[in-house]
Formats: C-alpha cells, sequence, structure tokens
C-alpha cells in the first residue's frame, strides 16, 4: 500500500444549503486526517427548495409523496458526485488517485426514540443521496449509510463526530469539549483519562435559521445582526429551557424534525417582533448549552477548553453569549488543531470511510448508547 492515500468526505448538513467536500489524507498506520482542500457545492436552487419543502411537510407530518423522495435521493446523488468531481478538478488530481469517497448524505429524518411496532422495538434514520450514483459517475467506491449499525446495535445513531474528536484529541491531558454548532448543536467530552461521552445539546443554529428564512428571506442571521437589533424574550426562553429533552440525560440525539417551527410557536409565539424573535432565540441557543454543562458535564469532567466548530462559530452575538456564559472556559476553534470549522464534518466522513474500508470498528458506545463497537458504513463498488 502506499505512505498515503487521499479520501473525500462529503456531507449536507442540517441547514442544507451545499455539499460540504473536504480532501483528506491519511499517512499509513495512522488515523489522524490531514486536511488538504475543502469546498462548498451550492445546491441548486430548485434542488435547495425541495429539500427544503420535502423536510418541512415531515416535520409537520402532513405526508409526503414516496416518488418524491425516490426522486431526491437520485438528484442529491448527483449533486454529491458533482462536489466530488469539482474538488478533484480543483486540486488538479486524476479520479484513481482517491481511494474512496465517505459520503453522509442529506439527513430528511432522525428519529432516535424507540418505539414498539409489532414484536419489535425500533428507532430509525434516513438520509439520502444515492451512492450508487456516485460511484458510477466518479468511478471511486463510495461509502455511505454511517448511521444505521450504530442504530443496529442498539444506539441512536447519533452524534457520529466524537470519534474525530476520539482520534485528534483523545490523548490530551487537558480535558477538551468539542462543541459543534450546525442546524443542530452537539458536544463531545474528551481528553487521556476518560471515555469520551457526547450528545446533542439542542436546536444549534436551526430555529434561527428558521425564522430568518421565515420574516426575512435569508438562510442565517450573517454575523448575528439581525440579533443585534432586537430585544430578549427572558421568560420566553426560561420556559422553553424546561421543555423535556434537555432533562433528558446523555447519550442522547435529538434533530431538526424536534427543534422545528412548532417548537418556535410553543414557547416563542409571545415574542411578535421578529427582529426580538432572532435576538431571544440566539440567547435561547447559548443557554441550551450552558445548561447542557451545567446539568451533565461541569459536576463530573474538570473541562478547562471548548473547541468549537460549525457555522455557528460565525454567528458573533451567538459566541459573544457563550463567552459571558461560560466565562471559565477557554475558547478556541477547530481551526487551531487542523480541522476548519467549515469542513470538520466532512473530514469526519472521510475518516469513516476509510476506517470502514479497513474494517476498523468507527463507533463510540459511550456517546451512542450502542452495546458494542461495530463498523459502521455500507461500500458501493461500480
Amino acid at each position: 500500500m502506499m505512505n498515503n492515500v487521499l479520501t473525500i468526505g462529503l456531507i449536507s448538513g442540517t441547514s442544507f444549503d451545499g455539499v460540504d467536500a473536504a480532501l483528506v489524507k491519511f499517512m499509513q498506520g495512522n488515523l489522524n486526517p490531514i486536511f488538504i482542500d475543502g469546498i462548498v457545492f451550492k445546491y441548486p436552487p430548485q434542488i435547495r427548495e425541495k429539500i427544503r419543502r420535502l423536510i418541512n411537510v415531515i416535520e409537520t407530518r402532513r405526508g409526503v409523496s414516496l416518488q418524491e423522495i425516490s426522486q431526491l435521493n437520485f438528484l442529491i446523488g448527483n449533486v454529491f458526485a458533482d462536489a466530488a468531481l469539482k474538488i478533484i478538478k480543483k486540486n488538479n488530481l486524476k479520479k484513481k488517485d482517491i481511494l474512496l469517497i465517505g459520503s453522509h448524505g442529506q439527513t430528511i429524518h432522525h428519529h432516535p426514540k424507540i418505539e414498539s411496532f409489532a414484536k419489535y422495538k425500533i428507532n430509525s434514520t434516513l438520509q439520502i443521496g444515492e451512492s450508487a450514483i456516485i460511484a458510477f459517475r466518479t468511478g471511486i467506491k463510495t461509502i455511505s449509510n454511517f448511521r444505521e449499525a450504530d442504530i443496529a446495535a442498539g444506539g441512536t445513531g447519533a452524534p457520529l463526530v466524537p470519534y474525530l474528536d476520539q482520534i485528534v484529541f483523545g490523548d490530551s491531558k487537558v480535558l477538551k469539549a468539542g462543541l459543534n454548532i450546525g442546524g443542530i448543536s452537539n458536544i463531545t467530552i474528551m481528553g487521556r483519562t476518560i471515555n469520551p461521552i457526547a450528545f446533542d445539546i439542542g436546536p444549534g443554529n436551526g430555529l434561527i435559521d428558521l425564522i430568518c428564512n421565515l420574516y426575512f428571506k435569508k438562510d442565517f442571521d450573517l454575523n448575528g445582526e439581525i440579533a443585534k437589533k432586537g430585544k430578549i424574550d427572558f421568560d420566553a426562553v426560561k420556559k422553553a429551557l424546561k421543555d423535556p429533552y434537555f432533562k433528558q440525560k446523555p447519550p442522547k440525539s435529538i434533530g431538526k424534525e424536534y427543534f422545528n417551527l412548532s417548537f418556535i410557536q410553543k414557547y416563542f409565539s409571545q415574542v411578535k417582533n421578529p427582529e426580538d424573535k432572532i435576538a431571544t432565540l440566539t440567547y435561547f441557543t447559548a443557554k441550551t448549552i450552558e445548561k447542557a454543562f451545567a446539568d451533565f458535564i461541569f459536576s463530573k469532567y474538570k473541562v478547562k477548553e471548548l473547541v468549537i466548530s460549525g457555522g455557528g462559530l460565525k454567528n458573533k452575538v451567538l459566541i459573544d453569549h457563550l463567552k459571558k456564559l461560560l466565562p471559565n472556559l477557554q475558547f478556541s476553534t477547530s481551526d487551531k488543531y487542523g480541522l476548519p470549522y467549515k469542513y470538520k464534518e466532512a473530514i469526519l466522513f472521510a475518516l469513516l470511510g476509510y476506517t470502514c474500508l479497513k474494517g476498523i470498528p468507527n463507533n463510540i458506545p459511550s456517546c451512542t448508547g450502542a452495546r458494542k463497537k461495530v463498523v459502521t458504513g455500507k461500500m458501493t463498488i461500480v
């Protein structure tokens, strides 16, 4: 085998603005990913709107066409293939230079709660973006479907980021908290002296983005500019923090199926002004993170450093709230450790694809609740 290999990681997150693609190198005998380059391949507007509409009807339980899900699966597969081909071309590489593509796909539904049906107890998750299309169009073996094996082993299929965090930070003498603020925020506590723990905290950017789109026709609140203009309704925040999810002990995972427009209407309907609503939701997001530390982390772990990644890092108002709410933590970004905040999750799926190919277990039961370590991922070869 070569001394090093090149892989590509692909993901479209819960904000579904486009495909994040990362070109990643692995040295022989070392699982630590080396980031080389990344791109964001934007969805064509009509496909993005199709995803938004599909997720919305699923969240509101209005019913959805199976034909639409089937068609979108193949549409997204083509967009993912385009993203992979673009990053290959951008780096003056050939298809044969890439060992594999690790593709997360696009989550359209995540239901971690176990429910009984007939004699079976099941939970489920669904990511689309047909891997056969990616493999055929690129000519590169494609590994996808990383969540299902963990669910089969009794886990929730999320969060998956802790595996990357453990590879990069697991040998640290100082306990670190890796906070990823995407559509959903999740956290990992890792260090040499503990088994890592991780869980989904709450809404991340998801609720803020919803209101930005609904009232301002914007995908997100750039730099927190809208939040700056609004007033925080502290009573609404206090009420929302009593939601049962925040009391649930880790390991736990959640999706935008829960933190959606219905959640906003339930707890924040008293906030009428759109700018006030965004200011309130921004503070609420910060408070959910503070609450997670207070309820589940500080009593057990002497965390010194908070390493932030994800799009929420660019929301200055949100980060300022966090610094005031968590004054005893040292704040840094994943970029400091060779993991560009924008591409951390794409790097993760390059890593998961690589470990799947090598047959290395790549879930962390202490984080997902699985009964055992398993090799996640399904391989498509054409």
